[in-house]
């Protein structure tokens, strides 16, 4: 580690703590998300029962859920609770933001994301907070493997409850920013701004939220560099890069000013781009002047010289565990991609998007801390079986609604058809399904009905909704018996045109095809449902 680099940043001497801290917080720009809690009793029983929803792995190797776990652990008391208040607050603000987010928009073609009727229904309860309340465990595996102490746990886990709090499909390229404001709001409540020892905590916490954001770099610097390309109508960035070093690409300067930020932005940890003290990329002035224009103004980096950084890096490796590592990782993976998100996430198929998952893992692989590499590669066997599992049950799913009399299927309760997906998806893939890579607890069993049940209601709603399954056409190609493919599970979805400020026209489709639309978001929570199931599964 470098000497002398803490990594939280210098406070002017002008500014008192308080002032430093309403500089943190955006003067306390979300206040009106997180407001000090009304009812504390009833949030910390609530956020209890839904903690004991989430299963994880004691050190013993036992089941158990993140708060008893949690409440195991060497930490005092005092920072329990304060990790407790923290995700209890957070917990509250998804609801709020769930509420205002999950109205159905006037004219907005039909859409279900999770749970809900509106375009963005389900992106804060059902993908960021079930993240976040996954993630927590890892995080503190993560702490463990870098051999951090309590405190130093402490931090990256609140940084960990902060890192998504402000996220929505507006602001993905600086939610980290929004999240970090919010932390040190919430922190104020609980830390005196005038204590130097107290405010240094809040800083490094802060900080790390803003350093989370560089994972997995590949795919973030991607992200950036098309939005640029997107904001200054530029040719698409695939094509930029295919240039290279050409007299196409030596002719545009805003070209060159983009494929700069993108080889910046892909190799954080490359000294010479970075600024003196180690912590942000030193972009040049027009580079900045760019990335101001979609709302960048730093790109901060937990380099591993800085002493701090740690904090962040146990953040980022809890969230490669969780999304890469986990079935409830690639179930979040697969919430943001597909229909009704952003373009560059319109995947042809469900395949489509949990594979870009798998792309990602090698990505934010190369820039975690040696010692927490062996976390990244825990459960990776675990993973792959377990998704293997999902997509054999739904195949037979899809096969089984397809297949047979209509009268006999439509007797059917929605349950029962996945049940029997189930069984025959058992029976033609033992392998798969033994008992080494099966449930591990009763309520393991329980979570697997549970979701039986959510998929069943999913088929049922939409055949009482809409009737039968939109399948295209069968074509004379085809060899497998039933109608037509099925459009984003064994063919590729079409996608409603954009206008120019990126809002999808309704009427670029045919009525088949919105329906087919309206049903991907089916197929996917299908696939979701099932990959959180998979939680419960230790091999």
């Amino acid at each position: 580690m470098a000497e002398g680099k803490t990594g939280t940043g210098t406070k002017e001497p002008h500014k008192s703590g308080r002032e430093r801290l309403r500089e943190l917080s955006g003067n306390e720009r979300w206040k009106h998300l997180f407001p000090p809690l009304k009812d504390e009793r009833a949030a910390m029983e609530d956020l209890r029962k839904d903690l004991a929803e989430v299963p994880v792995l004691a050190i013993d190797g036992t089941v158990t859920n993140t708060y008893d776990k949690l409440e195991a652990e060497n930490l005092s008391r005092k920072d329990k609770d304060l990790i407790w208040h923290c995700l209890a607050l957070v917990r509250e603000a998804y609801i709020k933001l769930e509420e205002e987010e999950g109205k159905p928009s006037v004219g907005s073609i039909g859409n279900s994301n999770g749970n809900g009727n509106g375009n963005n229904a389900g992106y804060q309860w059902n993908m960021n907070w079930k993240h976040t309340r996954a993630e927590l465990d890892q995080v503190l595996e993560a702490g463990r493997c870098l051999g951090l102490g309590p405190e130093e746990c402490r931090d990256a886990m609140i940084a960990s409850i902060f890192s998504d709090a402000i996220k929505n499909r507006s602001n993905f390229i600086i939610h980290n920013i929004h999240g970090a404001e919010a932390a040190a709001l919430v922190l104020s409540y609980f830390f005196d701004p005038e204590n130097p020892d107290e405010m240094r905590t809040v800083e490094r916490i802060v900080v790390a939220v803003k350093q989370h954001q560089i994972a997995p770099p590949e795919f973030m610097a991607r992200t950036v560099a098309v939005l640029l390309t997107r904001k200054f109508g530029l040719e698409s960035f695939d094509r930029l890069i295919s240039h290279g070093n050409t007299m196409e690409l030596a002719k545009n300067k805003l070209n060159r000013r983009v494929v700069s930020i993108y080889s910046k932005i892909r190799l954080p940890y490359d000294k010479h781009h970075l600024a003196e003290d180690l912590l942000t990329i030193n972009f040049t002035d027009d580079e900045r002047a760019m990335l101001k224009e979609i709302g960048i103004e730093d790109w901060y980096v937990p380099h591993p010289e800085v002493h701090d950084s740690v904090i962040a890096h146990a953040l980022i490796a809890g969230d490669h565990s969780i999304n890469y590592n986990n079935p409830d990782g690639f179930a979040k993976i697969a919430l943001i991609r597909g229909p009704f998100t952003e373009s560059y996430f319109e995947d042809g198929t469900i395949y489509d998007s949990l594979e870009s998952a798998m792309a990602s893992f090698g990505d934010s692989y190369n820039i975690l801390l040696p010692a927490a590499r062996s976390l990244a590669l825990k459960g990776i066997r675990r993973t792959h079986i377990a998704v293997t599992r999902v997509l054999r049950i739904m195949t037979e799913l899809f096969a089984g609604i397809t297949i047979g009399p209509r009268e006999m299927r439509k007797a059917q309760e929605g349950a029962e058809l996945v049940r029997q997906a189930m069984e025959r998806a058992r029976v033609k893939n033992p392998e798969i399904f033994e008992k080494a890579a099966g449930y591990s607890s009763e309520e393991g069993h329980r979570n697997r009905d549970k979701a039986v049940e959510k998929v069943g209601l999913i088929l049922s709603e939409w055949q009482a909704q809409y009737g039968d399954i939109p399948f295209s056409e069968r074509e004379p190609s085809q060899s497998e018996p039933g109608p037509g493919r099925l459009p984003f599970w064994n063919t590729p979805l079409r996608y409603p045109l954009r206008n120019q400020q990126g809002e999808p026209i309704a009427s670029s489709l045919t009525d088949l095809e919105q329906r087919q639309l309206a049903f991907a978001c089916r197929i996917r929570e299908i696939a979701v449902e099932l990959l959180r199931a998979e939680q419960w599964f230790f091999c």
